[in-house]
């Protein structure tokens, strides 16, 4: 057998292994793409990976969520959110796991993680690089004091194809150390990187 082939059924082999978790939107009473019902019976056999794009000051839909936790298997959630209140709402209400953003104030950082260790921190990660050498510095300073307030999950999510893949490959090793890193990438596929992540969260059917 070849080197060629060898190391081809190495990826092979990888890329089997790497953990693949649904991701969907809330909209409504139904999950998109796909535009599955949240009580539909399949849910009850998946983990699936579930955002509320909510702009600031809207309310969680409570029954909403509540009808999704009781029917999925496991639940992480992001409901878009900086105030550990509505981590905890989330969690009481079924979530299995619950997102918080990075950028919240440390201060709810710590209350959304002593409330319960089932907490992700979220990165969302509109470009890359910043433009100065100032806001990278920053941007990994940030990574490590988040990790040092919240548990080892977290999730990266971007809206631009390309970015993910510039940001991972210049994050120093300590950074790429510090969490279980989940991503989200704006391609909505598996992308090569040089360390896969603990998982992908891909939309449904990718």
């Amino acid at each position: 057998m070849s080197e060629r082939t060898i190391c081809l059924h190495c990826r092979i082999a990888e890329s089997m292994a790497q953990r693949l978790i649904p991701r969907f939107v809330l909209i409504g009473d139904y999950l998109e793409p796909n535009h599955v019902h949240i009580l539909d019976t399949n849910l009850a056999k998946l983990e699936i990976f579930v955002e509320i794009r909510r702009t600031s000051g809207l309310a969680l839909p409570f029954e909403h969520l509540r009808d999704l936790a009781n029917n999925v298997h496991k639940l992480i959630l992001d409901p878009f959110t900086s105030r550990h209140e509505e981590v905890i709402d989330c969690l009481m209400l079924g979530a299995d796991q619950v997102c918080i953003s990075a950028d919240s104030p440390k201060r709810e950082l710590e209350l959304a993680y002593a409330a319960s260790k089932h907490v992700f921190s979220r990165w969302w990660i509109e470009d890359w690089p910043p433009h100065d050498d100032v806001g990278i510095a920053q941007h990994h300073s940030h990574i490590l004091e988040v990790a040092k307030t919240c548990g080892r999950q977290a999730i990266v999510t971007c809206a631009r194809k390309g970015v993910l893949k510039s940001w991972w490959q210049e994050l120093p090793p300590k950074c790429k150390q510090a969490f279980d890193w989940h991503f989200a990438p704006a391609e909505g596929r598996v992308i090569n990187l040089d360390v896969p992540p603990a998982a992908w969260l891909l939309p449904s059917g990718n």
